[in-house]
C-alpha cells in the first residue's frame, strides 16, 4: 500500500517504526492529547528536497524557522497526527543512511502497514530518518556552539600563566603556545566554519603536541641531573628549573586537548560527521586517562620520589652517625673520667658537627616535601581553573546524548520535522 493511504489512515496509527537491516528499530510515538499542554517550545526545521532524495544534508541545506512553537500550535498543523522520536545522534545515524523499512502499529499493537524505503526519489517515499537526523543535526550544531564558546572561556585564561612563565623565562615555545591558543579561539568563535578550519585545528593540535614532547623529553633528561646532583644549592636550581619544564609540558599538553575538543565542536556545527565524531569522542577519551595533563600527579610524583628516597636515606645515616658519636662521647666519661679532656672536647665537635648534619637533613626533607606539596597544589589550582576534565566527560556523552525531534507526516511524499529549543 502507498504511503499516500499510510497517511490517509493516520489517525489509526500510533507508533511508526524504522527498522533497519541489522535489526535495529527507531520507534516515533504519536503524541497524546494529555501532552499537548506542555509550555515547552519547538522551531521547524527546513530541508531541501534534495538533500532528503540523497540522504546527504549539508550545512547549508538547513533552515530553522524563527519562531518557535508549543506541541498545541503545531498539532493544529498535524492532521495527520504528531510523533515524536526520542534518540541519540548515534543511533540515528545507523538509520539515516542506508536501506530501512517502515512498520506501522495502532494503539493495540497490531500491525497496520508496511511500507518499502529501499528506493529513495524526489518524488517518492523518503526514509523518515533521514529529515529526523536533520533536526539532530540543528541539535548538534546548537550544542557544538554552546560547547565551542565554553571552551574558548576557558582556552583564554591560559594567557595569564603563559606570559606568567614568559616573565620567568624567555623562550620561544611559549610564544608559539600563545599564538596557537590565539588561533584556536579564533576559528571556536566563528559563525561558518568549514575543512579549512579543521586543517588549521590539526596544525594547530601538532604545534601543542610537538613542543610537550619536547618538554617532556627535557623533562627526563632534567630529572636524571637532578639524581646526581649533591651539591644543595645546584639542587634547589635545578628543581626550579624542572618546575619550569613541567609546567610548559602542562600547557602545552592541556591546549593539544582543547584543539581535540574544539575539532569536535566544529565538526559539529559543520555537520553531517557523526562516524567521525563517535571516533574522534572516544579517542579523546583516551588520550585524556593517559595525558600528562591527567596525571601530573604521578608526574610530580614520579620526578620527586627518587629524590626524596635520597635525602630520607641520607637523613637516617645522619642520624646514625649522630647516635655512635653521642656513644662514643658517654664511653669517654665512663671509662676514660676526667682524665682526657682534649679527647672530650674532640668527641664533642664530632658529636654537634653530627647534629648539625641531621638538622640540615632533615630540613632537606621538609624543603622538599614542601616544593612536592607547593607544586601539587598549583597544577591542582590550575586543572580546577580550566575545567576541562568536565567538558570532556560532558563532550565524549554528546553522540549518545538522546534528544526529543517532532516528526509530522504529511500527504504528498512531504515531512516536517520540529525541535525543541532552551529558552523562547
Amino acid at each position: 500500500m502507498s504511503e499516500d493511504k499510510m497517511i490517509y489512515n493516520s489517525n489509526e496509527i500510533e507508533v511508526i517504526v524504522v527498522s533497519n537491516p541489522i535489526g535495529g528499530e527507531l520507534s516515533l510515538e504519536k503524541v497524546t492529547d494529555d501532552k499537548l499542554e506542555t509550555k515547552k517550545k519547538y522551531k521547524e526545521v527546513f530541508v531541501s528536497d534534495l538533500s532528503l532524495m540523497t540522504g546527504n544534508v549539508s550545512q547549508t541545506a538547513l533552515q530553522v524557522a524563527n519562531q518557535g512553537l508549543t506541541l498545541a500550535q503545531i498539532a493544529k498543523q498535524a492532521p495527520n497526527g504528531l510523533f515524536t522520536a526520542t534518540a541519540s545522534p548515534a543511533n540515528l545515524s545507523k538509520f539515516a543512511n542506508g536501506t530501512t523499512s517502515t512498520m506501522v502499529r495502532d494503539a493495540s499493537g497490531r500491525l497496520v502497514e508496511h511500507a518499502g524505503f529501499a528506493d529513495v526519489g524526489l518524488s517518492a517515499s523518503v526514509n523518515p530518518a533521514i529529515i529526523l537526523s536533520a533536526g539532530m543535526q540543528v541539535m548538534s550544531a546548537v550544542s557544538g556552539t554552546y560547547y565551542l564558546h565554553k571552551i574558548n572561556a576557558q582556552i583564554t585564561d591560559m594567557d595569564a600563566k603563559l606570559e606568567e612563565l614568559l616573565n620567568i623565562h624567555h623562550d620561544t615555545n611559549i610564544g608559539r603556545l600563545i599564538a596557537a591558543r590565539k588561533g584556536l579561539s579564533e576559528i571556536a568563535n566563528r559563525e561558518i566554519v568549514d575543512t579549512t578550519d579543521l586543517s588549521a585545528i590539526r596544525n594547530y593540535k601538532k604545534t601543542a603536541d610537538e613542543i610537550h614532547e619536547e618538554y617532556t623529553y627535557r623533562l627526563k633528561r632534567q630529572e636524571r641531573e637532578l639524581n646526581l646532583e649533591i651539591d644543595s644549592k645546584v639542587e634547589e636550581k635545578k628543581l626550579r628549573d624542572i618546575n619550569f619544564t613541567m609546567t610548559i609540558a602542562f600547557e602545552a599538553n592541556k591546549l593539544s586537548m582543547f584543539a581535540e575538543l574544539i575539532e569536535i565542536g566544529t565538526r559539529m556545527k559543520i555537520g553531517g560527521q557523526i562516524e567521525i565524531i563517535n571516533g574522534l569522542t572516544r579517542q579523546l577519551k583516551q588520550n585524556y586517562a593517559n595525558s600528562f595533563y591527567h596525571n601530573i600527579d604521578i608526574e610530580v610524583e614520579k620526578i620527586y620520589s627518587m629524590r626524596q628516597r635520597w635525602s630520607s636515606n641520607e637523613l637516617v645515616d645522619k642520624k646514625k652517625k649522630f647516635e655512635k658519636s653521642l656513644d662514643k662521647l658517654t664511653d669517654i666519661h665512663i671509662f676514660n673520667g676526667w682524665g682526657i679532656l682534649p679527647e672530650i672536647v674532640i668527641k664533642t665537635g664530632i658529636a654537634f658537627k653530627s647534629k648539625s648534619d641531621v638538622n640540615k637533613a632533615k630540613e632537606k626533607v621538609l624543603l622538599e616535601n614542601k616544593n612536592l606539596s607547593t607544586v601539587k597544589k598549583g597544577m591542582k589550582q590550575n586543572k580546577e581553573s580550566d575545567g576541562i576534565d568536565n567538558i570532556i566527560d560532558e563532550v565524549v556523552e554528546l553522540p549518545y546524548k538522546e534528544t526529543e525531534i517532532l516528526y509530522i507526516p504529511t500527504q504528498n511524499n512531504k515531512q516536517r520535522v520540529f525541535v525543541p529549543i532552551e529558552d523562547e
